[in-house]
């Protein structure tokens, strides 16, 4: 999943640099990489349980 994070990521990069920020095309990518970021995280809370939360807070 880290590899396909980083491909959407190096997707994202590449839009920038020949579309503008505001574009809609850059602006949805920006959404997709937020949207994988997130259940990536969320799946990592899951798999850890509540270990992540005491490694979190130290």
């Amino acid at each position: 999943m880290e590899e396909y994070i980083e491909i959407e990521r190096r997707e994202l990069n590449d839009m920038v640099q020949y579309y503008d920020l505001h574009d809609h095309r850059v602006l949805d990518q920006s959404r997709r990489v937020d949207s994988i970021l997130n259940q990536y995280n969320l799946l990592k809370q899951t798999l850890l349980g509540t270990r992540s939360s005491i490694v979190g807070s130290m």
